[in-house]
């Protein structure tokens, strides 16, 4: 089945599981499960999940119409998560920047390459711009944090930090993203009671020097805004997924 979209990429859906590739990747004491789809192209974006109980295959559908339109992708469980489990109680954002830069390098993944990321993950790749060259940022109900909470672990206070008011106000991403020339999409939603506003915004506002930016607000949805669209506003999810293929197609 095709659905025309607004502007005009055709979105097909299809209950077909594409081939694909598992990977592993040693990251310190554990050891990182991932895959990429399909098994036999170089992936060109990077998906990270978020915090919470999510993984990897939160994605996979998502994935599977990326593929479609000949967009290859890479995506692995963060310690603690899915397949690759582990402590998450002990990691922190640290730890999660070098388990995201240990599965670019190990995977040699070419630049610039693109990136999508969620919640948690979006700030884990807004670090990654501080590595490496990336053409396509894509960021879903995206979160910041404050420095001060990089280097704590999940379980020893990180919580306290990122419950100050407005603490995400101190995070490095500003300045970070004041430095990307790339393009930047940002998919929050309406009744988001996770992320602040605030964030969206300061995200939006703080990428000046973006070749192209732009901000989706998803009416009606949650945090769980891909899971919200796809159920309650069909339109609405083909109008995002064809605003990411457009972006992450354009290859200049």
């Amino acid at each position: 089945m095709t659905l025309d979209s607004s502007d005009g990429v055709p979105i097909r859906v299809t209950n077909e599981f594409s081939e694909k590739r598992f990977f592993q990747v040693d990251v310190g004491t554990c050891t990182l499960i991932g895959d990429l789809i399909p098994k036999s192209s170089p992936p060109r974006v990077l998906i990270l999940h978020g915090a919470g109980n999510s993984h990897r295959g939160d994605y996979r559908l998502f994935r599977e119409q990326l593929l479609i339109h000949g967009i290859s992708s890479v995506a692995f469980d963060f310690v603690g998560h899915g397949d690759t489990g582990g402590e998450l109680k002990s990691s922190n954002l640290l730890s999660r920047t070098r388990q995201a830069c240990s599965v670019v390098d190990s995977l040699n993944i070419q630049q610039p390459f693109s990136v999508i990321a969620a919640s948690m993950g979006a700030y884990t790749a807004v670090k990654l711009l501080e590595f490496y060259q990336i053409k396509s940022l894509v960021l879903l109900v995206p979160a910041m944090y404050t420095s001060m909470a990089y280097t704590v672990p999940f379980n020893a206070g990180f919580t306290d930090i990122i419950r100050q008011p407005e603490s995400w106000g101190h995070s490095d991403a500003w300045d970070i993203l004041s430095g990307y020339r790339g393009r930047l999409l940002i998919i929050a939603a309406e009744n988001d009671k996770v992320i602040p506003k605030g964030v969206i915004n300061k995200i939006y506002d703080s990428a000046v020097n973006a070749k192209e930016r732009e901000l989706f607000v998803a009416p009606r949805a949650s945090h769980f805004v891909f899971t919200d669209l796809r159920s309650n506003n069909p339109d609405g999810f083909c109008k995002v997924l064809a605003q990411i293929v457009e972006m992450l197609k354009n290859r200049a």
